[in-house]
């Protein structure tokens, strides 16, 4: 049998599409600030500031500063979430059904769809017009046609790593090109990783990521709700830093390494309100291009602002190199100022943040950090979105480029769980918003000859590790809902300093703490 090309569809109404499954359509069944995925329960609501008393898991959420946090400029295309969403019900088929309808206009005429056919220009939701028996011969063609396929793109992912390994630069773009013919935006779990790898850059991908930007802060909130990832870093690294605060501290000086859309810090200006604690967050400005971002520094500081006035919290927000942050702690140490807490939060790959940096600045921070912890004391935190310590001991590029295709194939598997087939086109759309930017063979590349193959951050620093405590570790078994999916939360590191966010085998957030 002759395989046919997959074609990414033209999807016309797109931004309608996305627009109606994050903002109106979605398969939640409560308001947005309280919603359930596949049976388990999200709740994200902002507590005022009499009720809140604890920094809590169910705190981590986009929907908390809903009214400011997805007020973003007109640059980004964007569309604002509802805050009121009171009366959604939960999909029924028949809306399952209307929306197949909707997306594919006319080519559908009755009944629902029973699967998806491939046909010259792409996939496409279809009637089946067969017998019950042919159906099944076909389904069952079909699925061992894919895990064909799957092994197929597996090996040649695996040869390319080899490839680039060997400095065949030839032999690695015809296989590129093999892999390309095998991938898909719609696909299963393997061909939506080749194809975020190798071809979102491409013209139907920029296209993809064009139309699906137009809904970024829907599709953010829900991928922040969906993957516990970014909630599970925040969380550990909120707990961390609240436990380590001395009684005597005056102010709470955090040094952000990457403050983005600002997500991490309302749970714990919640929390610091409430032990009167003054805090200064600094942003250290980027010297390095850096995957694109629609999050604006000012939107975020402005938004974070609103929030601390309302809890009544003293909030400075600044940016600035880490240099001119050693300078004016010097200063203040010299003038003999007020105690002083230092926190360093390095928060890097995280899904929801949708934009990389290169390792090498990851590196150079968290060295400055040390350097400054040590003079002055503090916290260095480092939540790592890609788990690569665990990649430390490759003996090779092909092992370390093996090892993040496991770490995104187990990341886009996890995405989706929470997204059954009528939502691909959601799926796909959050995946070249959000993970494509950081699949790019490239930069890894780059990464590996830079960081260098024994590169462990803990050694070469000598840090001390800060053990984490129980009761945050049982904290976050609760928040990912562990026994009851592929979800484990463990404690690793040596001094038990570190704690790992799995999906079945795989680590998926490494958040590690040091003093």
């Amino acid at each position: 049998m002759m395989q046919q090309e997959l074609l990414l569809p033209t999807w016309p109404n797109l931004n309608d599409f996305t627009s109606s499954i994050f903002d109106h359509k979605t398969p939640y069944d409560q308001e947005i600030d309280h919603f359930v995925v596949d049976g388990r329960d999200f709740s994200c609501s902002f507590t005022s500031p009499e009720d809140s008393s604890v920094v809590s898991s169910n705190s981590y959420d986009p929907s908390m500063i809903l009214d400011e946090l997805f007020d973003l400029t007109d640059s980004c295309n964007e569309v604002q979430i509802c805050s009121e969403m009171d009366g959604l019900e939960t999909f029924t088929r028949g809306d399952i059904d209307d929306i197949c309808e909707w997306i594919n206009g006319d080519d559908i005429e009755e009944n629902s769809p029973s699967h998806l056919t491939m046909e010259a220009d792409g996939w496409s939701p279809s009637l089946s017009s067969e017998s019950h028996h042919n159906s099944s011969v076909f389904s069952q063609a079909e699925g061992a046609m894919e895990v064909d396929d799957q092994l197929t793109l597996i090996h040649l992912l695996r040869a390319y790593g080899e490839a680039v390994e060997n400095g065949e630069k030839e032999l690695a773009e015809v296989i590129v090109n093999s892999i390309n013919d095998k991938s898909s935006p719609l696909g299963n779990t393997t061909q939506r990783v080749a194809y975020n790898l190798f071809q979102s850059g491409e013209s139907q991908g920029e296209y993809l990521r064009e139309e699906s930007s137009k809904n970024l802060a829907s599709a953010f909130t829900v991928l922040y709700q969906s993957l516990p990832n970014g909630r599970f870093a925040h969380f550990t690294a909120n707990s961390a830093i609240l436990d380590s605060i001395p009684d005597d501290a005056g102010l709470i000086q955090i040094v952000e390494f990457d403050v983005g859309e600002g997500i991490q810090w309302p749970p714990l200006i919640e929390a610091l309100s409430r032990k009167q604690k003054a805090v200064k967050l600094t942003s250290i400005r980027s010297e390095e291009e850096c995957t694109s971002s629609c999050w604006n520094f000012d939107d975020t500081k402005k938004r974070l602002l609103s929030h601390a006035k309302q809890y009544g919290l003293k909030l400075q927000i600044e940016e600035k190199s880490i240099a001119d942050v050693g300078s004016e702690l010097m200063r203040m140490k010299k003038r003999g100022l007020g105690r002083e807490w230092l926190v360093f939060n390095c928060m890097v790959g995280l899904p929801h943040m949708g934009r990389r940096r290169p390792r090498r600045s990851v590196d150079e921070f968290l060295k400055e950090a040390k350097a400054l912890q040590a003079s002055f004391g503090g916290i260095v935190i480092l939540g790592d979105g890609e788990a690569r310590e665990n990649l430390s001991s490759c003996c090779g590029y092909a092992s370390y480029f093996d090892g993040l295709l496991r770490h995104y194939q187990a990341l886009f598997e996890s995405l989706e769980r929470n997204f059954p087939a009528y939502l691909a086109e959601a799926r796909a759309a959050m995946e070249s918003l959000f993970l494509a930017p950081f699949m790019c063979p490239v930069a890894w590349f780059q990464d590996w000859e830079e960081t260098g193959k024994s590169h462990d951050f803990q050694t070469e620093m000598q840090l001390e590790g800060r053990k984490i405590s129980l009761g945050s570790l049982l904290e976050a078994k609760e928040m990912v809902v562990e026994g009851e999916n592929s979800y484990n939360v463990k404690i690793e590191g040596l001094g038990e300093r570190e704690m790992v966010l799995r999906w079945k085998e795989t680590p998926l957030v490494r958040v590690s703490t040091w003093m």
